[in-house]
């Protein structure tokens, strides 16, 4: 379930500005269908398993998209002032849909979850540092 509360920020880091916040939000959609597409070619433990090292690639892709959307997002800050928007589309639905049933696979939960492990970690790194840049800055004004 951490990777659905992970799909729920992408659309925060990805609707940014109407130039590239575009094209991150198009490259997050890219990315999210292709792994769609390798979910929903998994039927049993077995392909799970050999499908684990892909899919952590996959997880740590989405995390690299996200971090440098927030980044580009962070840097244009006052021009993007009121343009944050959360869209649901189709490919969080099909994301869920095949997480949910991935995870009804014996283990499939613990297999998905250990694919995301690092990339979670490190987007947990990031965002803390940036809330402690925060925190400093407001502090030294």
């Amino acid at each position: 379930m951490r990777w659905l509360i992970l799909s729920c920020f992408l659309p925060l880091f990805c609707g940014c500005s109407p130039n590239s916040s575009e094209e991150f939000h198009r490259e997050g959609k890219e990315r999210c269908r292709a792994l769609v597409e390798d979910l929903a070619k998994i039927e049993n433990r077995e392909q799970l398993l050999r499908a684990e090292p892909l899919l952590k690639r996959r997880f740590e892709s989405l995390v690299g998209l996200m971090i440098e959307a927030r980044e580009f997002q962070q840097k244009h800050l006052e021009e993007l002032e009121g343009e944050v928007a959360i869209e649901e589309n189709e490919i969080d639905a099909k994301l869920e849909t095949e997480l949910r049933r991935i995870y009804a696979i014996e283990g499939g939960r613990e297999v998905v979850e250990r694919a995301q492990h690092e990339a979670l970690v490190r987007l947990d790194a990031y965002e803390r540092a940036l809330t402690r840049k925060r925190a400093q800055l407001i502090s030294s004004r």
